[in-house]
Parts: C-alpha cells; structure tokens; sequence
C-alpha cells in the first residue's frame, strides 16, 4: 500500500506534492516518518514526519505528559505499525 504525498503539509517540501513514500517508523497511533526517494544516487533519502489528518490516537509517553503512556497509545502504535511499516 503506498501512501499519497498529496497530504504533506504546507511546510516546505521534502518530500515531493507527488509520488509515493515508504513507511520507515511508526511514532504513535496517529504519526508515521516516511522515507522518499533520493535525488542523486549518492544522497541520502528524505524523511518527513507525517501525521495523518482527522485521527487523534492517546499519546505515548513523552517530557509533555510525564512520561506517562496515554491508556491506548501502545496497543494503537502497534496496530498502526503492523499495518503500514515498509509498505
């Protein structure tokens, strides 16, 4: 499954407006980084975080909620993880 970069945010562009990414790591059960496409054959691949829009997951634990797991936000990384990671 590819995910469409039409979705990127109005920040300045890493990823292209157009064309597919590959999911590298699941932060939580709402944000993923993708992993473009490098422009030269030498270069590094860009990555970008990504939340996806309309889906607010219980956070995980971060300095922002004293390193407490909001209950959920495991079992909702996992899912999302197990679903989208390398595809």
């Amino acid at each position: 499954t590819n995910i469409p970069m039409a979705a990127v945010s109005a920040r300045p562009t890493i990823l292209p407006a157009r064309g597919v990414a590959r999911v590298k790591n699941v932060l939580s059960g709402d944000t993923v980084v993708l992993l473009g496409k490098a422009t030269t054959p030498n270069g590094t691949a860009p990555e970008v975080v990504f939340t996806l829009e309309n889906i607010s997951a219980p956070r995980m634990a971060s300095k922002g909620n004293n390193n407490v797991d909001e209950p959920g936000a495991f079992p909702a990384r996992e899912w999302l993880r197990q679903l989208v990671v390398g595809k």
